[in-house]
């Protein structure tokens, strides 16, 4: 039962990581390339990019 428990809430918590980046890659989007600010988001969208990588391949 907790393996169960603790699986769902990886699997939640996975979820969430994806939307943040979604919802971040958006405003990446909307940006003008090249520009300082759009750097910084695109250093910001890879970052999390990895922690959602990393966290999947910890709970796989």
């Amino acid at each position: 039962m907790k393996e169960k428990a603790w699986k769902n809430g990886c699997e939640a918590k996975f979820e969430q990581m994806v939307a943040n980046y979604h919802k971040e890659k958006e405003v990446l989007a909307s940006m003008e390339e090249g520009s300082d600010e759009y750097n910084k988001q695109k250093k910001h969208c890879d970052s999390l990019f990895a922690s959602a990588e990393k966290f999947f391949s910890q709970y796989q």
